[in-house]
């Protein structure tokens, strides 16, 4: 059992010290902001260590000087989540010290018992998250924005920047970006996961760039999965455009040249599990093949928070122009489109609202996007002109 002060000049500096020091399975036991001419936050946390197999009466007894007698002496300070202490029996009224008690077996035992009971203490108090180390009044803001499935790290820095809740929407505003308008000609490359909808979204904004009065192209590189080509065939006989079908780089470079008359050329790819080191291989080819391409990620919003970032540290090896979020009407939470926006710093493209062709899709601003995270409303077009110049 460690235990340990750090002082920082506010609750997420010295957050960043507990982590680097402790770890990540740290727990906060106490936090005070200090008054004064020099005003910082001190934090109290402490981190557990395997007794069984790690800890052995010879260890410890060759630790004693070396850090145990200060620990198990520690009076932890006072939660702000119990209002109670943590006290340590060991540090008893005759003044014994803990090395001489290390001298026999008993004051092991004792001592192990004594961080046992801490150890399950602090156990208890991980799921508390940061919460332990908020003010009341920011403390009510991360609720706020965790219910709204904001991860807890943005939900800190949001709650330390909200004097109260209805500051939150321009503050979130501020956060996330939105696509500009684009060149009038150009490759959109559409990537994601299995089962996000690529192709029902190129169908989409296909039509919409159509209705724009631009004119449009389709690759489909999706041979991988059966009746990909057969999806995309319908919707490009139904709209009135060209398709091809590329099975390999050379067949792609091939219809680019074809259709280099055209204004917008998407390419539809096969879906499949990001942490496929070859998939992502096959599309860092594509994206290096010498002609301007705009690559969107798409990922549906019913998904995993957890899924969605993991899936985003393999893609990202690929150049990310924009993201954008599919199946919207089937989530139930938005906050994941303020964590991918502002953990890897890029702009929202479009969201899709279900499977009608070519309604379902809006091109929001980031205002919209707000109400969309804090309040559940799916906001409507705006106007502003989406990537690819196809809002």
């Amino acid at each position: 059992m460690k235990i340990k002060k750090f002082q920082a000049k506010n609750f997420r500096e010295a957050l960043t010290l507990v982590k680097r020091e402790m770890g990540d399975d740290a727990v906060i036991l106490s936090s005070e902001e200090q008054k004064g001419i020099r005003p910082c936050v001190e934090v109290t946390a402490a981190v557990d260590y395997e007794l069984d197999g790690g800890y052995t009466s010879k260890t410890l007894s060759a630790q004693a000087g070396q850090g145990v007698h200060t620990i198990v002496n520690t009076h932890a300070a006072e939660t702000n989540l119990t209002g109670q202490y943590l006290h340590n029996s060991s540090n008893s009224s005759n003044g014994s010290s803990c090395s001489n008690g290390l001298n026999g077996s008993g004051g092991i035992a004792e001592m192990k018992r004594e961080l046992e009971s801490l150890k399950k203490t602090i156990e208890d108090m991980k799921d508390k998250g940061y919460e332990v180390t908020l003010p009341e009044k920011k403390r009510k803001i991360f609720r706020y924005l965790k219910k709204r499935s904001i991860r807890e790290d943005l939900a800190l820095k949001l709650s330390e920047r909200a004097a109260n809740v209805k500051e939150l929407p321009d503050l979130i505003s501020m956060d996330i970006k939105t696509c500009g308008a684009g060149n009038d000609k150009k490759v959109i490359i559409l990537i994601g996961p299995t089962g996000v909808g690529k192709t029902t979204t190129i169908a989409k904004l296909s039509a919409r760039a159509i209705k724009d009065g631009k004119r449009v192209a389709l690759i489909n590189l999706d041979t991988y999965r059966i009746g990909a080509i057969e999806q995309i065939r319908i919707y490009s006989k139904i709209m009135g455009v060209p398709l091809d079908i590329a099975s390999d780089l050379e067949e792609l470079k091939e219809s680019r040249s074809k259709y280099a008359d055209r204004d917008i050329i998407f390419i539809d790819t096969t879906g499949r599990n990001p942490k496929d080191e070859t998939y992502i291989d096959e599309l860092r080819l594509i994206c290096d093949l010498g002609f301007s391409i705009e690559t969107h990620l798409l990922m549906s919003a019913n998904s995993d928070d957890d899924f969605m970032v993991e899936s985003y540290k393999h893609y990202r090896r690929l150049p990310i122009d924009c993201i954008a979020f599919t199946k919207v009407d089937e989530a139930i939470k938005f906050g994941s489109i303020y964590n991918l926006s502002t953990l890897y710093q890029k702009p929202i493209a479009y969201i899709t609202t279900g499977q009608r062709v070519p309604d379902d899709i809006e091109f929001p601003n980031s205002e919209g996007l707000v109400d969309l995270i804090l309040k559940g409303e799916v906001p409507e077009s705006q106007d502003f002109a989406g990537c690819g110049g196809v809002a």
